[in-house]
């Protein structure tokens, strides 16, 4: 070949020579020597480039590293200057508060009324009494949200002063409606109180000291302890978060194995979910639960389902431990269980089993009897360590099995409304329980009834949904309750008067104690296998 190759390098062109004769051969030159010969080495195109390249990435890494500085230096800024306006705020609320704080004499008594006036804005300046031209000081509260503002005023100690009926009088006159503004200010000096409101961009919102406003507070106060108690009035709500917290401090829930504290909100849940080092992949969601979530994914190879709640309080971890470890050796099919305890919330999430898989008790395509087997040795389970469920439906209950095998045991993924009989010792009764109202109000279980009878109703409702594929309806004739569907007399095969009986037992347990009536049932379905 014989041509001429031009090449550019930086900025500068080069012509170099194509070919040289040596030997009667033609050989090319790889290499520019005046522009690639620097103290001595002699430097390839491969290796300019990546000269170029190293060049490029270093000016894009400080053009990063600058960004960084300037939005370390205004989220600096904005911190101090929340910083700012949060000692502010608390220097506001203290001077207010030592303004609203009645003096004390030398005898340790609080002066009569008449060191301070309390004045309506709404009247007229004839209302106002005289000698009130020049006042020490002003306290001015915003309005609250029943629309109710007030100037309080200490005058010089030669104004005239008003007596305690006065005040009330004065306060009794005030406007049943006033504007949401703030209250113009009449003097000419602000007040260093005035000038602390304005300074902080008026934060905080001050309530007047009146005696409907402590009313107020009463009334809240009492709501929020009847929103604490029970049912029933008396005591305490079991499923309450806050009793539920003072149950597990007595305990050590948080050494138990699988249990991680981390201390940041809950994340994000997508299509991974990174947890104590972790990887899972979500798959889709399977449960709703309004307060929380239940997710369907996998952890290497294994299955997993993950429940993510808004409530800090792991008590499905302690009540899925608890029942656990009462199974002992009975205990291989069920999942493996994780918590983790967040600023915001809890995640739990359940392992399957070394070769077993999860599924849904509504998918599994085994036959309605063996899936309420499952359900009762379930129950009895739980019954047996002394646990309420109190809430049993199908969407919270899943299969663990091997393969495509009949399942090896039913669990529950949502312990919401779950007691703990052992520590809550107090619950002896259905009326304790929120999901026992309905039953009690249709006359189903006496008030007085014990708390075990909900979930042996909760057994009949789910059996009854994976047969009929919709809800129970609950009717009495002459021998008691049944659910409509097999509430009939009329002759049937083998099948249909087991049912006939499996409904009638659970809906009129009366006084036999749940694990003999589960034992029974257990028992006559098992012979039907």
């Amino acid at each position: 070949m014989a041509e001429e190759q031009v090449m550019r390098v930086g900025s500068s062109v080069c012509s170099q020579s194509a070919y040289q004769n040596e030997g009667g051969a033609n050989q090319r030159r790889e290499y520019c020597t005046e522009l690639l010969m620097r103290g001595g080495e002699e430097f390839s195109f491969e290796e300019l480039r990546a000269e170029r390249f190293n060049q490029r990435r270093q000016r894009e890494l400080d053009e990063k590293l600058r960004h960084l500085k300037e939005v370390k230096e205004q989220l600096s800024q904005e911190l101090e200057e929340k910083t700012r306006l949060l000692l502010l705020r608390a220097s506001q609320q203290q001077v207010v508060h030592e303004a609203l704080s009645p003096p004390t004499t030398d005898s340790g008594r609080p002066p009569a009324a008449s060191s301070f006036q309390i004045y309506d804005e709404s009247q007229s300046a004839a209302a106002w009494p005289a000698g009130n031209s020049e006042l020490l000081d002003d306290v001015f509260l915003r309005p609250d949200e029943r629309g109710l503002c007030l100037k309080i005023q200490f005058p010089p100690p030669d104004c005239p002063g008003e007596t305690a009926e006065d005040l009330q009088t004065l306060v009794d006159s005030r406007p049943t409606s006033v504007p949401q503004k703030l209250v113009s200010k009449t003097t000419t000096k602000l007040s260093p109180i005035q000038e602390t409101s304005v300074e902080a961009n008026s934060l905080t919102s001050l309530g007047g000291p009146l005696e409907e406003d402590q009313d107020q507070e009463e009334t809240e106060t009492e709501t929020e302890q009847a929103a604490l108690a029970g049912p029933a009035g008396g005591a305490a709500d079991p499923c309450d978060p806050a009793v539920r917290q003072r149950l597990l401090y007595l305990g050590d829930v948080t050494s138990s194995p699988g249990f991680h504290a981390e201390s940041r909100p809950l994340p994000a849940v997508c299509s991974c979910l990174q947890l104590g080092g972790e990887v899972y992949h979500i798959y889709s969601r399977v449960v709703d639960g309004g307060s929380f979530s239940i997710y369907k994914g996998a952890q290497r190879d294994d299955c997993v389902l993950i429940k993510v709640d808004s409530c800090c309080v792991p008590w499905d971890f302690h009540q899925f431990n608890r029942l656990r470890s009462s199974l002992a050796s009975a205990s291989d099919s069920l999942p493996l269980i994780s918590c983790f305890l967040f600023l915001d919330g809890c995640i739990t999430v359940y392992t399957s089993p070394p070769d077993h898989m999860f599924t849904e008790l509504t998918e599994c395509d085994d036959a309605v009897h063996h899936k309420a087997v499952c359900l009762l040795q379930l129950v009895l389970q739980l019954h047996s360590c002394r646990l309420l469920h109190a809430a049993l439906q199908p969407s919270i209950l899943t299969c663990s099995h091997r393969g495509f095998m009949s399942p090896d045991s039913v669990f529950l993924v949502d312990w919401s409304s779950s007691v703990d009989l052992d520590i809550q010792q107090d619950v002896t009764s259905v009326q304790q329980l929120p999901s026992a109202q309905t039953y009690i109000s249709l006359g189903l279980l006496e008030p007085t009834a014990p708390p075990q009878l909900v979930d042996l109703v909760g057994v009949a409702e789910t059996v009854h949904l994976l047969l009929t594929n919709s809800r129970m309806v609950l009717v009495k004739d002459d021998a008691g309750w049944t659910a409509e569907q097999f509430s009939g007399d009329e002759a049937c095969d083998m099948f249909s008067k087991m049912w006939r009986r499996f409904f009638r037992s659970l809906l009129n347990a009366g006084g036999r104690s749940s694990l003999s009536v589960l034992s029974e049932l257990k028992q006559q379905l098992k012979q039907q296998l």
